[in-house]
């Protein structure tokens, strides 16, 4: 296996600032056809409506984008020592430093500062320790601990069974056939699961259902597929997605976009996630076969190196963007649809500069600290064998 050329490995930071782009446009459109944000009841025209809404498959392309380059980086390290260890401790410190600001800043603070109710404990202990993702109340109710915690915890619930994941897959043949089956279970047991809940909260255990692991494991698997296809080796697939025709590439990578771009107008069944999967992967192969200027550039590339940061901080600039929207009567002024364009430009510029802040202040320190341990860890090992 040889590794492809850091420069060809631009598009996959390029997707996650697509992610977090995408993310940031479905809360905008919560906020206000749900929270009502301009001071009254308000509705996008349909059709933007409906693609604001499919934003929040930001977090499938987040999920198909970490398990390729999970995969990648396994493989890379698999002769160290402590592998897995090391695993640990690097996811650890990737996610826990900045995660845990979050939390001082969205939780501790109004409770110390507002006299706010603190959530229950069970959901703020599984919501830190990260082993939230299997109980229905912990895992939707880490967003009353950390907006938008509850895809943290889906996606630390992938980091426990990688282990398992990356030893059992061994070939593009495995994955594939993994992901078929997977598939398959998901897809038959969807109704069934919504038809019996375990408990007796209907409404909570079918968002659960829909986010937990289980649902979530396809979409991981697909980028997985990616990965084989293009860092292993799977015959004319990778082929192709190294050096095919540039007219076919294009050609699939127009397939991809007009999935994403007919499933929101089309249905709204939560199993469209897993075509929004497969056309996040394709886009994936596609982009490293030929990662088009107009996508893979220096701003989008930078959104999405601080693209975790910027998911933690959004929901924070999109209060920001609606106070300076309330201050100019902007819900007096502007349609729906031009308050809402408002308020993603607004709430993505200021999200651009703090999560560019917490990424070199924060999150920086917190991988170089995790660095430290393992070579720490390491050079005790060596020194107690000689």
């Amino acid at each position: 296996m040889q590794a492809a050329p850091k420069v060809q490995l631009d598009y996959i930071d390029a997707l996650r600032g697509v992610a977090i782009i995408g993310v940031l446009v479905s809360h905008a459109q919560r906020n206000v056809e749900i929270y009502q944000a301009m001071g009254r009841d308000a509705a996008l025209s349909p059709w933007l409506s409906r693609y604001a809404e499919q934003g929040a498959r930001g977090v499938q392309l987040f999920f198909v984008i970490s398990a390729l380059t999970l995969f990648l980086s396994a493989r890379k390290r698999s002769g160290e020592s402590e592998p897995w260890l090391n695993f640990y401790i690097r996811r650890v410190f990737r996610i826990a430093p900045m995660f845990y600001l979050a939390f001082a800043a969205y939780c501790l603070a109004p409770v110390i500062l507002k006299g706010h109710a603190l959530p229950g404990i069970g959901t703020v202990l599984g919501t830190l320790t990260f082993t939230n993702g299997w109980n229905p109340a912990w895992l939707l109710g880490a967003n009353d601990v950390v907006p938008g915690g509850w895809s943290i915890g889906v996606e630390m619930s992938f980091y426990i069974v990688f282990p398992l994941v990356f030893l059992a897959l061994r070939s593009f043949r495995a994955a594939w056939m993994a992901l078929l089956i997977v598939l398959a279970i998901d897809l038959v047991a969807w109704e069934p699961l919504l038809a019996h809940p375990p408990i007796d909260d209907a409404d909570l255990w079918a968002r659960y259902a829909f986010v937990w692991l289980p649902n979530q494991l396809p979409i991981f698997l697909f980028g997985i597929c990616a990965y084989f296809v293009l860092f292993d080796r799977a015959g004319r697939l990778t082929a192709f997605f190294h050096g095919g025709s540039r007219a076919a590439n294009a050609a699939w990578f127009a397939v991809a976009a007009a999935v994403l771009l007919v499933v929101p107008q089309w249905t709204d069944d939560p199993r469209a996630v897993f075509a929004y999967g497969a056309a996040f992967a394709l886009i994936t192969l596609c982009l490293h076969r030929s990662p088009y200027r107009w996508l893979v550039n220096a701003p989008l590339r930078h959104i999405g190196k601080i693209s975790f940061s910027g998911y933690l901080v959004h929901f924070f600039m999109l209060q920001v963007a609606r106070k300076l929207l309330a201050a100019v009567h902007a819900g007096d002024r502007l349609s729906p649809d031009a308050y809402f364009f408002a308020t993603v430009v607004i709430a993505l510029a200021g999200t651009v500069v703090l999560a560019t802040l917490t990424y070199r202040f924060v999150e920086v320190p917190g991988q170089a600290m995790g660095k430290r341990i393992i070579q720490s860890l390491k050079a005790r090992t060596v020194a107690a064998t000689t």
